[in-house]
């Protein structure tokens, strides 16, 4: 049985605390905000050690099976038509078992599934999203791996900036992309009414 909504919101103003539970109610009532990080690649890209041994390589149709054992909620067909059109999902195994995956694009017109809307992307840029990592074995440093592991194959292929979007509250995430080098450049704002999905100008965040 689920737990009642006085409990789920207690467990959140304790683990998350008040403003991450301000930004999910405003998030709940179509008010989005998430951070656009910015990572250039002309920087130099740092080892990221994993407390885990891992495999990390590159998704093939073949291995969608894989994908969705660990992603039980991702759609086979989703997953197949991402890879189709030319997006590339790298991987982490543990013991020949995916534990973690983050994708990437480097179509001029993205859309986020986040905002609904399209991310314009200028020539150079490439944009990342769908970062996840199995929650048993979090903070092992295996996000920060994958996200060191695309940057370097991004400057092998003479990209310029990688970008990527993520929520406020989500400070495992920011933590681990600051270790790959990222850094927040602006706030990105949306507001949800019904099919309807309306950006905001961009919030830039003093360096």
């Amino acid at each position: 049985m689920n737990d009642p909504l006085w409990s789920r919101v207690w467990h959140t103003l304790q683990d998350e605390g008040l403003g991450s539970f301000w930004l999910k109610s405003l998030d709940a009532l179509g008010y989005r905000r998430l951070y656009l990080l910015r990572r250039p690649l002309a920087e130099p890209i740092l080892d990221c050690p994993t407390m885990l041994p891992v495999a990390i390589r590159w998704l093939i149709l073949e291995e969608v099976q894989d994908y969705l054992a660990f992603r039980p909620d991702a759609s086979g067909h989703d997953v197949t038509q991402l890879l189709l059109k030319g997006d590339c999902c790298l991987v982490a195994r543990h013991a020949d078992r995916i534990v973690g995956a983050i994708w990437g694009s480097n179509a001029r017109m993205n859309t986020v599934r986040s905002l609904g809307r399209d991310l314009p992307l200028a020539p150079g840029e490439f944009y990342q999203f769908d970062a996840y990592t199995s929650p048993e074995v979090r903070g092992m440093g295996i996000a920060s791996a994958l996200s060191v592991a695309w940057l370097r194959h991004l400057r092998d292929e003479a990209c310029v900036d990688a970008l990527l979007l993520t929520f406020p509250w989500n400070v495992a995430h920011l933590r681990s992309y600051a270790k790959a080098g990222y850094r927040v450049e602006s706030v990105v704002r949306c507001v949800r009414l019904g099919p309807w999905r309306y950006l905001l100008p961009l919030q830039q965040v003093a360096p």
